[in-house]
């Protein structure tokens, strides 16, 4: 890499910083999907350019604003596989114990059980729509990528000048489906121990 100097990207930065609030800010009136989209694009992105921000002559302050914007962007991924994970082992937890009781209950206990089963049961199917439309739905006409185009030009202006690519992140959906099967194990374990 060349030398950089602060001047080439000083209002660059601005404006694709900007350009990422504004994204971010519009993303928590969006769905899920669309929200763990941009969560994770715009975290990955601020990361790469306050590393690449890091080697710039005299930036040491642009790399720290794109470092706390990388903090600060918060995914909902991990909120996502806690909220997958618990729902799963409600579920595994009241399918097996109340297949074990089956017949002994009374039918308002055995309503709500099947309410909370169907509950659960719609969280884990919530979450897996959510994650499959994330991960293999990025559509071209989706909210998520509209928003994020809208940044694109200044982003690979901003990467150009430092001799970088903008990264392409994907959503990594392993994360929440190992919470989920792992909540659904637990829950099933305790339901049939106890």
């Amino acid at each position: 890499m060349g030398v950089v100097e602060r001047a080439e990207i000083s209002g660059l930065h601005r404006e694709v910083l900007d350009g990422w609030k504004l994204v971010a800010g519009q993303a928590s009136a969006l769905g899920l999907a669309d929200r763990v989209v941009i969560g994770v694009a715009l975290k990955a992105r601020a990361e790469a350019l306050a590393a690449c921000e890091r080697v710039v002559r005299d930036a040491g302050d642009l790399a720290g604003d794109a470092r706390a914007f990388a903090a600060a962007m918060r995914s909902p991924l991990a909120g996502v596989a806690m909220g997958a994970g618990v729902a799963a082992g409600v579920l595994g937890f009241l399918g097996v114990w109340s297949a074990a009781v089956y017949g002994e209950l009374p039918p308002t206990t055995a309503a709500l059980v099947g309410v909370l089963l169907v509950a659960a049961a719609g969280v884990v199917i919530a979450v897996a729509r959510a994650m499959v439309i994330a991960r293999w739905g990025m559509a071209e006409r989706s909210v998520s990528r509209g928003l994020l185009e809208e940044v694109r030009a200044a982003e690979e202006q901003l990467f150009g000048a430092l001799e970088e690519r903008v990264p392409e992140v994907v959503v990594p959906v392993s994360v929440v489906a190992a919470a989920g099967v792992c909540g659904l194990v637990i829950g099933a374990l305790l339901a049939s121990v106890g």
